[in-house]
């Protein structure tokens, strides 16, 4: 009974640890988004465009790609993209003209290209992100 006893701590961190595991990529999107959000210059400019899940590669990993928009010094809208890859790791980029060629924006392109998008789950992270957001609107 006793040796039985000294491994219930360790079932109960793995169970934990599996519970967030399952935490779904929409929560976790939802709140990347309302950190860009917060970075913004002007913040209620802020406009999400799209938020897509990459199909898992042969490690079983998916990456979370983000396009939006939000006002820039000058007072236009600039568009931007971002990737958060498996280990949480996001990088943004600034979409300019030349992003029309093909490869240039190679960083954000090469898992986000169409045919790797696994799914769209903009809906369901626009509706959870404004919650989520901690600079005023």
């Amino acid at each position: 009974m006793k040796a039985a006893l000294k491994y219930i701590p360790v079932v109960i961190v793995l169970v934990t640890v599996a519970a967030l595991a399952e935490q779904p990529v929409t929560d976790h999107a939802a709140a990347t988004v309302a950190n860009l959000h917060d970075s913004m210059l002007n913040p209620p400019t802020f406009v999400l465009d799209a938020v897509y899940v990459t199909k898992p590669d042969k490690h079983g990993n998916v990456s979370v790609c983000y396009e939006y928009r939000s006002q820039n010094v000058s007072g236009g809208m600039s568009a931007g993209r971002a990737v958060e890859d498996h280990k949480g790791e996001l990088s943004t980029y600034q979409v300019t003209r030349t992003d029309d060629v093909p490869g240039y924006n190679a960083g954000w392109v090469a898992p986000c290209k169409s045919k790797n998008i696994d799914r769209d789950i903009t809906k369901a992270v626009a509706s959870a992100a404004p919650a989520l957001y901690k600079k005023e609107r």
